[in-house]
């Protein structure tokens, strides 16, 4: 038999699932299949909350904060992605695996588990600390993503029109190798530890201030090297005298040698930026190769790295609770407007954040920091249900 159900026992005709894990769960509970039910959830993230000040004392044990149940006792709560509670100071939502190892139980305190409650893909599992051996027979089954497997995830009740939603695609490209929702700007990204992890482990980011430096860096161009925007924006300029000039590789050296001459660069400098040079041609090439770019195509500004980080640097930091929703939504909006001004559409915009990426990390390997940006590109480009395909790059609205 399958648990008893607590609250509505379905969605109601204006209900829309936040996401495709909650929809699963409402679709199988309505047919009573609470195999396919556990095997949507066990397939899942799924999250639970505690006190931010334990939490950030990285205690062994995480005190999870239990959950009333209108018959008086004490419950464990857990909640997939799309159905996080609104966001507390004092509480924060953290990764928890099911099924629940014996440790996390209380003894007997607790009464069993409840999975969304309040939702229309509520349940209530009262066994659940019994079951623990046929939960794991059903997680068998389940298909896991690796680290590596990206997935395009959208909520459905999120941001997916207007200037905010473009902010938000133009941090896609991570967004889709992180696995996160692409769309949310909520509680956290990904989860509080790993929001205050990715800003630290990364970014050397441990507190607001850091966070808003970080921020005025990446909005301003200043995170990347200086030397590839000022190649991309010389061709630029040589090619609105001279038609063709963007494919004229030795015209640009020459322009490139003479305007930093002038500059008062000396020898080493020069040959310098002309490695770097020698390597946006070695990676459009490439690029035109894997469809990044048209046959004549070539990159335009490789801003668009910065600005593509800065999107979810600004989630993280609002998961981390470093920010303020209201000004991590300016700041995801201003993102937009700045890829506005350097491109002319997604593919466009990609093309430099991708190349941003590869000179910074990649150094011509081909490896892990370029195939990590290609494959999104691949997937927002191409699935129907991407924001690049449903989002005009140039709002009209605006």
């Amino acid at each position: 038999m399958g648990p008893p159900i607590m609250g509505t026992p379905g969605p109601g005709p204006a209900w829309v699932p936040p996401t495709d894990v909650e929809q699963a769960l409402v679709a199988a509970k309505s047919r009573g299949d609470w195999d396919a039910y556990l095997r949507v959830l066990l397939g899942a993230d799924t999250l639970a909350y505690a006190p931010k000040e334990k939490v950030d004392r990285k205690k062994f044990a995480t005190p999870w904060l239990p959950y009333r149940g209108p018959d008086g006792g004490e419950y464990f709560a857990v909640y997939t992605r799309g159905e996080l509670l609104p966001r507390r100071p004092d509480v924060v939502a953290c990764p928890i695996s099911l099924p629940l190892p014996p440790e996390e139980w209380w003894g007997e305190e607790l009464r069993g588990l409840l999975v969304n409650p309040g939702t229309p893909s509520e349940a209530f599992f009262p066994e659940a600390r019994r079951e623990r051996r046929r939960w794991n027979a059903l997680r068998k089954d389940v298909p896991r993503r690796g680290h590596d497997d990206d997935a395009l995830l959208t909520k459905y009740t999120g941001h997916l029109h207007g200037p905010l939603a473009h902010g938000l695609a133009c941090g896609a490209h991570l967004a889709v190798h992180r696995q996160d929702l692409w769309n949310d700007i909520g509680d956290v990204c990904t989860d509080y530890r790993t929001d205050v992890a990715a800003l630290a482990d990364s970014w050397d980011i441990t507190d607001r201030h850091g966070w808003q430096e970080q921020m005025t860096y990446l909005l301003e161009g200043r995170n990347s090297p200086p030397q590839p925007e000022f190649l991309l924006r010389l061709r630029q300029a040589i090619s609105r005298d001279r038609c063709a000039a963007h494919t004229d590789p030795e015209l640009w050296r020459r322009a490139a040698v003479d305007s930093l001459r002038e500059r008062g660069a000396d020898d080493a400098e020069i040959a310098h930026v002309l490695d770097i040079l020698e390597q946006i041609v070695r990676y459009e090439g490439r690029f035109r190769a894997d469809s990044i770019l048209p046959p004549d195509g070539c990159v335009t500004s490789a801003l668009g790295y910065d600005y593509g980080r800065a999107v979810n640097v600004a989630r993280w930091g609002l998961g981390a609770r470093f920010a303020e929703k209201s000004e991590v939504e300016e700041m995801v909006t201003l993102v937009g407007e700045l890829c506005r001004e350097q491109y002319t559409s997604w593919a466009d915009f990609s093309a430099g954040y991708i190349l941003g990426r590869a000179l910074r990390f990649d150094e011509e390997s081909f490896g892990h920091m370029y195939s990590s940006a290609l494959s999104p590109h691949r997937i927002l480009t191409q699935d129907p249900a991407s924001p690049w395909r449903n989002i005009p790059f140039q709002l009209t609205s605006d």
